[in-house]
């Protein structure tokens, strides 16, 4: 009886969030606990919503506006079809597809020919526009290629390329013997082109 009743809860989650907001959400979980404004999913949670998707082992989801689309998370990983992460937590809009992962934030963007690596304490994502923003109490730690990248806050855009970054930014190429250090950075993430302010920049050549 307990299985048919979470049966009937994954259908009833598909249809009532197909009919909010003109898109299929696919939620599955090992068990399910409701009341009127939210449902509470636990083991082998998987929510999808076309190519995101998000698993955990504990998730809530809340009605705002009568829509089915606040999701809170424990330990949790996302991704989508160019950005994958692992955080502590998350909370995320199913609607407007905008989140915050925080706590041992550990994410990957996937280029065309490349991989973004960024590790930070608080991260914001905007899935729709590709929009990404981090910090860290430390610093950020991001890695492209051979470049290895700190900063306590960045921004990085997908669709253009652009990464932003500030305060305390470190910028360190060992093959390209570059050492760069500024309060703030653009980097092109497609040509690996870099500009920046406030600059103190090393460049070794060899005897």
């Amino acid at each position: 009886m307990k299985k048919t009743l979470d049966y009937v809860l994954v259908f009833l989650f598909v249809f009532v969030t197909t009919f909010s907001f003109s898109a299929t959400i696919n939620v599955k979980a090992d068990n399910v606990k409701g009341e009127e404004k939210q449902y509470i999913l636990t083991g082998n949670v998987l929510i999808q919503k076309e190519d995101l998707i998000i698993t955990t082992d504990y998730a809530t989801i809340t009605l705002v506006n009568d829509e089915w689309r606040e999701v809170k998370t424990n330990k949790v990983h996302i991704k989508s079809k160019t950005f994958e992460a692992n955080s502590n937590h998350l909370d995320f809009d199913l609607q407007t597809e905008k989140g915050t992962l925080s706590g041992n934030v550990e994410s990957n963007i996937f280029l065309e020919e490349s991989l973004i690596k960024i590790i930070c304490e608080e991260l914001s994502i905007d899935n729709s526009k590709k929009l990404y923003e981090g910090s860290s109490p430390d610093n950020v730690l991001i890695t492209k290629d051979d470049y290895l990248i700190k900063s306590k806050n960045f921004k990085y855009d997908e669709s253009a390329y652009l990464l932003s970054l500030f305060e305390n930014v470190k910028i360190v190429n060992e093959k390209k013997k570059i050492d760069m250090d500024s309060q703030a950075a653009f980097f092109n993430t497609k040509t690996n082109e870099i500009e920046a302010r406030s600059v103190n920049l090393i460049l070794q050549v060899e005897d």
